[in-house]
């Protein structure tokens, strides 16, 4: 092959065959960007910020999955705990919404996405306590270039101060999650 030694193919190969398996194992895909944020207005509502790195100011989704929790520690900021899945043989139903398509990336009460989106919905539309969330977007054009999304309980979301929202790298004012994902596209 193109004149190569045994000894130089054979180095080729290998060094071909690592690469394939980093790139299996770190586990390449969207970049998570500081996209999505929820918070509880004065009335006592959840809300969600959308943001996009779009220029139509567009994104694919959104969708809010709410999973059992399967143990009792709290999330972290980050927003990661027990969450009951297929692979245990102990799938839960989800509860929630999903948006299909392409949306224009707008705030809205988190339990009541906008009208105009074809969304469907699973279980009750009410935050519970014993279930762990995940707000997510990701990127209007099928490339699969980024993704935003928070996890949250509850709880969690309840000692959300004002002034104040949650996001996948924790809480901070809303003035800075705007600065964050301006910077993250």
């Amino acid at each position: 092959m193109f004149g190569w030694k045994v000894s130089t193919r054979r180095a080729l190969a290998a060094w071909a065959l690592s690469g394939a398996v980093v790139l299996a194992v770190s586990g390449c895909g969207p970049e998570e960007r500081l996209l999505v944020a929820v918070y509880v207005d004065q009335q006592g509502t959840a809300q969600a910020l959308i943001r996009t790195c779009d220029n139509d100011g567009q994104v694919r989704g959104p969708w809010l999955e709410g999973t059992l929790s399967t143990d009792s520690e709290e999330p972290t900021s980050g927003g990661t705990r027990g969450v009951a899945s297929a692979a245990s043989g102990t799938e839960e139903p989800w509860i929630g919404w999903r948006a299909y398509g392409i949306h224009r990336a707008v705030d809205f009460p988190l339990l009541a996405p906008p009208a105009l989106w074809r969304v469907e919905t699973h279980g009750v539309q009410i935050l519970q306590a014993g279930y762990t969330y995940e707000l997510s977007i990701s990127d209007p054009d099928d490339h699969y270039v980024y993704n935003g999304t928070v996890r949250f309980d509850a709880a969690q979301l309840a000692r959300v101060k004002p002034g104040r929202v949650l996001t996948s790298e924790g809480v901070m004012s809303r003035k800075a999650f705007e600065e964050g994902a301006r910077k993250a596209c």
